[in-house]
């Protein structure tokens, strides 16, 4: 609480750097974009593949289509959460 009053105090210029000099962690859209492919592009193979080789005819069917790859983005994603909390 202390550092905020502090900085509230400081000059619009220190106030500047203070801003410009800190890490943040904000990324643009084209960071990481490697990653998000590969998490992306085996569910597009999966998709396209199955409907193009077994069309669905059961509802069953057509729920597996949508949950299946819906697992697989969830367990992608927690592989990437894993992987980027060993880096830091």
């Amino acid at each position: 609480m202390n550092d905020q009053s502090n900085f509230n105090d400081g000059l619009l210029k220190d106030k500047l750097e203070t801003l410009l000099d800190e890490d943040n962690e904000i990324k643009k859209w084209n960071e990481g974009i490697l990653i998000k492919s590969l998490i992306l592009l085996p569910l597009i193979i999966f998709i396209v593949g199955l409907i193009i080789v077994n069309r669905p005819e059961k509802l069953t069917d057509i729920l597996f289509i949508l949950l299946y790859p819906l697992a697989l983005i969830l367990l992608g994603l927690i592989l990437l959460f894993v992987m980027r909390s060993k880096l830091k």
